[in-house]
């Protein structure tokens, strides 16, 4: 028996995309459970306003806030140690069906992120290449300096569960940001990281409004995420940054490499 449960968040409207992630966790031989999402869009306009007094979110990021706090809530009611959350644009290593049928051995953390993004709303993340902790499996684990942005892939424990659910309401900005929480989520995340887009899905998730059909297609393929990285001078962007960075406490703190991005299919494959 599969002893991490995994969730995937899903709007019942995104038909292909369950179509396509139910393929991939299929063909891993992961179990799932499908948590529909909450549309944004459908919801009364008097509970959006109660949920979010301040009007700040679309209906979408509200949407997106409150689905994943159902997850939060079902792993409390169940007492669920430690879960794997994923959106249904995720595509995962193979390995990870080993982390989820193993389990962890360790829950020193409130996140721990298979694949998040580079950013996070306090800047660059970094983490701390001391810091390893074995989850298991052989999996091992590092601490962040600060929540990075993206959450389509991410352990969370029972305590990481009850405590973001203490403060969820009202609800102030998007679910990645951390910023303004009245305590300091314990995050980590494993590396190398696990999780990445479907190919796709990358076109939707990441396409900006100013971009053109064409340019956006460009998202699906895995040696456009390196060139964009080249030509903003990200790499230099990080150095400077962990110059600046200060850390929360001491570390060999390092930049790490997003995962908000497809990869080559040899990567995730035996």
């Amino acid at each position: 028996m599969q002893k991490i449960p995994v969730y995937v968040i899903s709007l019942e409207s995104a038909r292909e995309r369950r179509v396509l992630i139910k393929a991939h966790l299929d063909g891993l031989k992961i179990e799932y459970e499908l948590i529909n999402a909450v549309d944004g869009a459908k919801l009364d306009p008097g509970y959006r306003e109660s949920v979010n007094p301040a009007k700040n979110m679309s209906p979408g990021a509200l949407g997106c806030y409150l689905s994943h706090l159902h997850v939060y809530e079902h792993i409390i009611q169940n007492h669920i140690s430690v879960a794997l959350i994923l959106e249904d644009d995720t595509v995962l290593h193979y390995s990870v069906k080993t982390l989820v049928e193993n389990g962890c051995q360790n829950l020193d953390f409130d996140y721990c992120f298979l694949g998040s993004e580079d950013r996070g709303d306090e800047g660059y993340v970094l983490y701390d290449a001391g810091s390893a902790v074995e989850l298991g499996s052989g999996f091992n684990a590092y601490l962040l300096s600060s929540g990075p942005y993206c959450l389509n892939a991410y352990l969370l424990t029972l305590q990481g569960a009850k405590k973001r659910i203490a403060c969820a309401f009202p609800a102030r900005t998007v679910i990645d940001h951390y910023h303004f929480l009245p305590y300091r989520p314990r995050f980590r995340a494993i590396i190398p990281m696990l999780a990445f887009l479907n190919e796709q899905t990358a076109v939707e998730s990441l396409s900006s409004a100013t971009w053109t059909i064409s340019q956006k297609q460009l998202h699906k393929y895995w040696w456009f995420y390196p060139l964009r990285d080249l030509v903003k001078l990200k790499s230099l962007r990080k150095l400077l940054s962990l110059k600046r960075s200060k850390f929360p406490c001491a570390g060999r703190w390092q930049p790490f490499s997003s995962a908000f991005r497809v990869v080559p299919r040899n990567r995730l494959e035996p």
